[in-house]
């Protein structure tokens, strides 16, 4: 499809010296018209008229507004441009559009092939403007990663016989039964999400997944198409136009239904782009029911896959109104704004001509009230969208497939990044460099350039962490269970002050007692063994020795494991244990955490940061750290750091700091203990003031790390490289 959108309106202060072109006297004469083969279809968009002139030649479409229409059709062939100009200039008055903007519009017509030529053409001409379209469609075809269009048949008379046999279902009571089916399936879909969810790139991108995929989608994508030529043919379209488009390199078929362009209801038009995504949730709706039926096996991953293939892809692309496919001329349809994308980008160079390089003859493609506002945010969330859809499926596909991701990546940052900053640097430098906008504009432009290096490379910010810590006390202040055994009796008192080495609670383990009983005889058998060998044969008393050393080593293992029965203080402090009245005759696992030995000094913090804070810690070398309590923020704490983990781990040093136990880092769900956190980080110990008041163990802080001021750009720099190396495990 080809639209292309000629705004020929003049506003009253645009007038005067604008009003008149040196270069009219040489076309005054001149009497063009539109060629025979045009037809003209009248729409209404926000309560303005549009005209949509359909080339039945070359099967292409273009849309123009109303001021724009009222100069073409006066284009009868009879009428001289001197004529047509006094005409307008009597009906328009003071909108009298100016000698240049006709002459502007009739080189669009020109460049479209709407004008007819009653004279020979030349040929010379006709060969360049032929090269200068090929160039386009060559770029269009090969610079999207998205899309490549190869067309191959006529399909209209075989979509004219499908509608003839499903009108008695292309009704109201065939979308009702369309709802009923689909509705069901988005439910039970949501109850199966983890187990649809589970694995999901190493399903979908295994090597014989792969191959199934490569004969599944272009299936799936028959349908959809097929949808949008029915629905088509079904309100009196034609559809002369069926091929295969390479998406992603996979090739599926596509169905050229522009001929909806010519359709006056938007509603009609509406349907004919969401046609193929009707058909394609149906599809997977039906897929996703086998799934829940099917045994595991080859059929339930077809369906699995047929499933995802046929929402995914409808949710990712064609329904989502920022990338042109089909949810977008729906969206333009039902706002009524055509041309929504091309006037928005468009839209956006008004407004840095206007304001920033101060051109008053800036012209805004607003034509009715309301768009304004449409055009200021869909440009940059569509631009910003299609770089993420195109790098998240890069990174996707190089988390199995390196080269091809980076292929992918590499050929995303030309398209998304590398044409649109050309295209907006020779924009720059027809408006600057060349003068067309004059000498302020030049000022305003090289002062906004200095402004934003500036900004970036020169200016230095304030750069900030704000992570959670959580309160602890060193390891040897913990009172751990040395060996798993029944608490036979508490030794100490809670609130006592003990001294390393201070005996606290005796455990009690009859497994251990029989072992160490059986083993303490088997030692003295050895022994036995060892001193009849002495006196009856020394040589063998030698090899005997060898036994008893081996038992004497057990029997060693053994009273170690006796001595881990008593708790013992590691540190100097006064004893606090949890639920200490209810400790005697409980049963302790080995590790379980009976206590702490709270020492005078504060508790030191724990807490955790990410790699790009890590390094500002390290390249800064004494970075200010400040704490607060959360019943306590009025007052902030200065910290220090006393140690630091040198590796970066997915281990928390509390569950407290994860998801699952209040806080903001993001755990691994399976993981019961709520301490693996799913990104990797760099672990730090806080030493607090002497003078810090509270002795708590186990709650949660806020840490602040002030790093040294930088500029944005080496932070921006450094966060993308980190981005990226951390992604792909670099």
């Amino acid at each position: 499809m080809v639209a292309g959108t000629v705004n020929a309106s003049a506003s009253a202060d645009r007038l005067g010296a604008q009003l008149v072109n040196s270069h009219w006297y040489r076309v005054a004469p001149l009497a063009p018209r539109l060629r025979d083969a045009l037809r003209v279809h009248l729409h209404r968009y926000r309560d303005q008229l549009w005209y949509v002139v359909e080339d039945g030649i070359n099967g292409k479409y273009h849309r123009f507004d109303a001021p724009a229409y009222r100069i073409i059709r006066l284009l009868d062939g009879r009428t001289t441009l001197e004529q047509l100009w006094l005409r307008l200039a009597a009906q328009a008055g003071e909108h009298t559009p100016s000698q240049e903007e006709i002459l502007a519009l009739l080189g669009q017509l020109h460049g479209l092939d709407l004008l007819a030529a009653d004279t020979m053409p030349d040929l010379t001409e006709l060969r360049e403007r032929e090269a200068k379209q090929s160039r386009q469609r060559w770029r269009q075809r090969w610079l999207n990663p998205m899309a490549i269009r190869l067309p191959l048949v006529d399909p209209d008379r075989l979509l004219g016989r499908m509608v003839r046999a499903l009108n008695p279902i292309l009704n109201r009571w065939g979308a009702l039964a369309w709802m009923a089916f689909v509705a069901p399936a988005l439910l039970l879909a949501g109850l199966h999400w983890h187990e649809l969810t589970q694995n999901f790139g190493e399903q979908l991108l295994a090597m014989d997944n792969l191959l199934l995929l490569a004969l599944l989608f272009p299936l799936v994508k028959v349908l959809h198409e097929l949808g949008h030529g029915i629905a088509c043919k079904l309100h009196g379209g034609e559809v002369h136009d069926m091929g295969v488009m390479l998406l992603l390199f996979l090739p599926v078929p596509y169905v050229e239904a522009s001929s909806a362009w010519t359709f006056a209801d938007k509603r009609a038009r509406m349907l004919v782009g969401g046609a193929g995504m009707l058909v394609e949730l149906a599809v997977a709706a039906l897929a996703f029911y086998l799934w829940l039926l099917l045994e595991p096996g080859v059929a339930r991953a077809l369906a699995y896959d047929v499933a995802v293939l046929a929402s995914v892809s409808t949710v990712l692309f064609n329904g989502n109104p920022l990338l042109r496919y089909d949810g977008y001329y729906i969206a333009s349809d039902a706002l009524e704004i055509p041309n929504l994308a091309p006037r928005a980008s468009q839209y956006w160079i008004y407004l840095i001509e206007r304001y920033l390089l101060k051109r008053g003859r800036a012209h805004s493609p607003v034509a009715a009230r309301g768009e304004a506002g449409w055009f200021l945010f869909y440009a940059p969330l569509s631009f910003a969208y299609r770089l993420i859809v195109m790098f998240s499926i890069a990174a996707f596909v190089a988390t199995q497939y390196f080269v091809v991701g980076m292929a992918l990546a590499l050929w995303s940052v030309v398209t998304g990044l590398g044409v649109p900053l050309y295209k907006g640097l020779a924009w720059l430098q027809r408006m600057v460099l060349k003068n067309e906008a004059g000498a302020p504009a030049r000022r305003a432009v090289l002062a906004a350039l200095a402004a934003l290096a500036l900004l970036l490379g020169v200016l230095p910010f304030p750069y900030r962490t704000q992570v959670d810590g959580v309160l602890s006390l060193p390891e040897r202040a913990q009172l751990r269970a040395g060996q798993a055994g029944f608490v036979e009796a508490l030794v100490a008192e809670p609130g006592q002050w003990l001294e390393p080495g201070d005996l606290v609670a005796r455990l009690h383990d009859p497994a251990v007692e029989r072992v160490q009983a059986v083993q303490a005889a088997r030692e003295e058998a050895a022994r036995a063994r060892v001193d009849a060998a002495l006196v009856d044969d020394p040589a063998r008393a030698e090899q005997l020795r060898v036994e008893l050393a081996r038992e004497l080593a057990a029997s060693a293992h053994h009273r170690q494991r006796a001595d881990r029965l008593e708790i013992r203080a590691a540190a100097a402090g006064r004893l606090w244990l949890d639920g200490a009245n209810d400790l005697n005759g409980r049963y302790l696992r080995e590790g379980h955490l009976l206590g702490h030995v709270m020492p005078d000094e504060p508790a030191r913090v724990r807490v955790i940061v990410d790699q790009g804070a890590a390094e500002a810690i390290r390249r800064d070398g004494k970075t200010e750290i400040q704490l607060r309590l959360p019943f306590d923020v009025d007052r902030v704490w200065s910290a220090r750091i006393v140690s630091a983990v040198p590796a970066a781990s997915h281990e928390l040093p509390s569950a407290a700091l994860g998801r699952q136990g209040g806080g903001a880092v993001p755990t691994d769900p399976r993981d019961e203990s709520g301490r693996k956190a799913l990104v990797s980080h760099f672990e730090y110990e806080l030493a607090l003031p002497a003078d810090f008041p509270h002795r708590l163990v186990g709650g949660r802080v806020a840490v602040r790390f002030v790093h040294a001021m930088e500029p944005l750009a080496p932070r921006l720099w450094r966060a993308a490289r980190r981005l990226f190396l951390s992604y792909f495990k670099a």
